[in-house]
């Protein structure tokens, strides 16, 4: 049996200018929806979904349908508001981080400039030079019991250690009386480092191990590796939006340098300010126990 520790794996609107410029599409209530919001919403949607941003090549049915949306959307919102929902103090605090989120990458944007958005070069580079990610990607299939981690004595280890398929072990659990969830997962080789990909690779499908999820232990049976890989066209856009993150992150980072010993700061409670501790399950070691 193996053990290895597991990683845990808006609203659309407009500033009154635009609203005073902008085509108006439809009243809801005597509420406005422009134009210009629908292009927001499309423009928005194809971000997520392909990295663009254009809604010019948008069709007439896909613009319909984000119309509709755009209107139930504002239903909702009136009857929330109505409801006093947006005065509740966690929607408040909700809204108001991401109102700084969005303002700190405006500027983050505006400080990047044209040099941000990284080149056809860049990503054929960065498409190269990690086949593992794409030209040889592998796709992972694993059976899971989750069960609590207080529930795996060294009878059920025993039980692991000797058998060679997951439905011994469900057996097992079932006769013993204690809950498990069943499920399916798939796991690339890209979500795993390079010595536990080799070690789970190896494995075979009658060898049984372990993921530590928190407080959850996954008992699993790897079902099948295929290749799966991802030709350049494919991974483009997500090249692009990995590199614009990193190129982001980089300007974040140098700003805070900048600016961090600029800032007057006044721990208010220094309690606070003292023995932070970041948790987290990083993916390190596959080990046989």
């Amino acid at each position: 049996m193996l053990l290895l520790p597991l990683a845990a794996m808006g609203l659309s609107g407009c500033s009154d200018r635009d609203k005073n410029t902008s085509k108006i599409l439809v009243r809801v209530n005597g509420g406005e929806i422009t134009a210009h919001q629908l292009d927001a919403e499309l423009a928005s949607a194809g971000t997520a979904q392909d990295g663009g941003g254009t809604a010019a090549a948008v069709g007439p049915t896909a613009r319909k349908q984000a119309l509709e949306a755009l209107i139930d959307r504002k239903i909702l919102l009136g009857e929330a508001e109505r409801n006093k929902v947006d005065r509740d103090p966690k929607v408040v605090q909700t809204i108001e981080r991401y109102k700084t989120q969005t303002i700190v990458q405006a500027y983050l944007e505006s400080e990047a400039g044209t040099t941000v958005r990284p080149s056809k070069e860049d990503i054929d580079s960065y498409f190269r030079s990690h086949p593992e990610l794409f030209a040889h990607r592998k796709v992972l299939d694993i059976s899971q019991l989750s069960i609590a981690s207080q529930d795996f004595s060294q009878s059920l280890k025993a039980v692991m250690d000797a058998g060679t398929s997951l439905s011994q072990v469900e057996a097992w659990l079932t006769a013993h009386k204690i809950a498990y969830v069943k499920n399916a997962v798939s796991y690339t080789n890209a979500d795993l480092p390079a010595e536990v990909f080799s070690k789970l690779q190896n494995l075979g499908g009658n060898h049984l191990f372990v993921l530590k999820d928190g407080e959850r232990d996954l008992l699993c049976a790897l079902t099948d590796l295929v290749d799966s890989p991802i030709p350049a066209s494919q991974a483009a856009s997500q090249i692009e939006r990995f590199l614009l993150n990193k190129k982001m992150q980089e300007v974040a980072a140098t700003e805070i340098a900048r600016l961090r010993p600029l800032a007057k700061l006044d721990y208010v409670d220094k309690n606070d300010s003292e023995n932070i501790e970041e948790k987290s399950h990083p993916v390190t070691a596959l080990n046989k126990k």
